[in-house]
């Protein structure tokens, strides 16, 4: 199962990629920091620490970056999509529609059959009906 988690900030990265990954997806973060990416990237994997009184830590796998910028992998990745989520709060989700709506057009224009879940995991009533 594959995940494209759109913000690969502290939400995105220590909440909804920890659960996804948890989940049993492999997650693929898009987000414009360039550093970041190149560290995902590089690392494949990415340290949380809980904040729980015995500070525990979990080690998240099986994880790529994508750099927002770049619409064509973008666009591939919502297309291989089996879940689509962001965190990336509300003034961005303008910025990343786009990115989505291509990768939702090229899903339809190579037939495949599985639906796609889009959940906008964001500080808002609403978020998913907004994006």
């Amino acid at each position: 199962m594959k995940a494209v988690q759109f913000g690969a900030g502290n939400i995105g990265r220590g909440f909804i990629g920890l659960l996804l990954s948890r989940s049993g997806f492999a997650v693929s973060f898009v987000d414009v920091n360039e550093n970041l990416v190149n560290l995902l990237n590089a690392r494949k994997q990415y340290e949380v620490i809980l904040a729980n009184a015995a500070s525990d830590a979990a080690t998240v796998r099986q994880v790529a970056a994508i750099n927002g910028n770049d619409i064509d992998q973008v666009t591939r990745a919502v297309a291989e999509a089996d879940l689509v989520t962001t965190a990336v709060g509300l003034p961005v989700l303008k910025a990343i529609a786009a990115g989505i709506a291509s990768g939702i057009e090229l899903r339809l224009q190579s037939s495949i059959p599985a639906p796609l879940h889009i959940i906008a995991c964001e500080n808002a009533i609403g978020g998913s009906t907004q994006l």
